[in-house]
């Protein structure tokens, strides 16, 4: 599987803003608009490695984002987090998060966490392969 770029927000016009430009890009990028979409389309990590990023949309005031990231950094370690909020992101959320951002976003600054978060899934795809 190559990598990609999993997005969720269920702002319907961002979402599809910001998966247009990163395709223009020449990124992979599947979206959902809810977090169950995305965690009932992700490969098991045991059977096969897969590397890429996590665009995630937090819903601060229903969402248990620390327990969130630190279950999906079990399951998924390879796979890093870079969240996005309508308010400003309390520490405790953004300690398992590879970045975090508050809308409006800032794209270049965007652009260059998920460059950054892809050649790390990258790196610890290739560590977790070498044993």
């Amino acid at each position: 599987m190559s990598a990609l770029i999993w997005l969720v927000d269920d702002d319907t016009p961002l979402r599809e803003s910001i998966a247009f430009l990163l395709k223009t890009l020449g990124y992979d990028v599947v979206d959902f608009a809810e977090l169950g979409g995305f965690e009932a389309c992700l490969p098991d990590p045991e059977a096969e490695p897969f590397s890429g990023c996590l665009l995630l949309d937090v819903p601060l005031a229903d969402f248990n984002g620390p327990g969130w990231l630190e279950e999906n950094k079990r399951r998924h370690p390879l796979l890093p987090v870079i969240m996005m909020a309508d308010h400003d992101i309390p520490e405790a959320f953004r300690q398992d998060a590879f970045a975090a951002f508050t809308k409006p976003l800032d794209v270049e600054q965007l652009l260059e966490s998920i460059k950054q978060a892809m050649a790390e899934s990258a790196r610890r795809v290739e560590s977790w392969r070498s044993g």
